[in-house]
């Protein structure tokens, strides 16, 4: 597969902390118009590989490709490819939400910003919180912020870090709609997630990691059929494989 066939390719990636090794020699193409889940314990590597990818940390060694743009060498023309949906809550909580949504468009230069935000709104049923301080706004509502702001400039590539994390579970299903909507208009999506029920139902395909390498990566469709085809407790399950992971190393 070809660089401009992969949302993202890795080639030989390593990022060291305090000279210790928390991804290592990572290679891995993903492709565009899928989505893609990146699990594992913690401390496996997982939110590392998402910040290089999203540009907020350097690979000590290796390449980062974004749609055949080298992450670094071609920062300037990934900016608008990209959005990011962080695992914590970093919205202004002394804007609005409206306020929240013209400053990050205003920031990308985006053209007719009003107009955006005002069709953003309105696409993520946020119009009756367009005037509520983010900082009051429950996590369900301010994780549907994250996600508009996020899709605000059209990019091509989502990056999702733990999406739903610690949401009720209407309103996680509510999240998963709205990423099933983009996904079946083509969007490329990556996502953390320690919710094997999220990973089955919204991934293509996921990469399991351990200590900072791929473990296991196969398509969740391959997984089902694993499972189906067992006859005994031990079933190969996505849950069952991240488990063992988490517990013996290997899966």
């Amino acid at each position: 597969m070809s660089s401009y066939e992969c949302a993202v390719e890795l080639l030989d990636v390593s990022k060291e902390y305090d000279k210790k090794k928390v991804v290592n020699a990572l290679s891995l193409c993903i492709p565009a118009g899928r989505v893609f889940g990146l699990l594992g314990p913690n401390g496996a590597g997982k939110t590392t590989v998402m910040k290089m990818i999203a540009g907020l940390t350097k690979p000590t060694e290796g390449v980062v490709r974004i749609f055949g743009h080298d992450r670094l060498q071609d920062a300037a023309a990934i900016k608008h490819l990209v959005g990011l949906v962080p695992q914590d809550n970093n919205l202004e909580k002394e804007f609005t939400v409206e306020e929240a949504l013209l400053a990050y468009g205003r920031l990308f230069g985006l053209d007719g910003v009003k107009a955006h935000v005002a069709k953003t709104l309105h696409e993520f049923g946020l119009e009756e919180k367009r005037h509520f301080l983010v900082g009051v706004l429950s996590g369900g509502w301010a994780r549907r912020v994250l996600l508009a702001r996020a899709l605000l400039t059209k990019p091509k590539l989502l990056l999702l870090d733990e999406p739903t994390v610690g949401l009720d579970p209407d309103v996680r299903q509510d999240l998963w709609d709205l990423l099933e909507n983009l996904a079946s208009q083509g969007t490329s999506m990556i996502l953390t997630t320690h919710y094997m029920e999220e990973a089955e139902r919204l991934c293509d395909e996921v990469a399991m990691m351990r200590n900072g390498r791929i473990v296991l990566q196969e398509s969740t469709q391959k997984i089902r059929e694993w499972g189906a085809s067992q006859e005994t407790s031990a079933e190969k399950t996505l849950e069952s494989l991240f488990i063992k992971l988490a517990r013996e190393g290997d899966a």
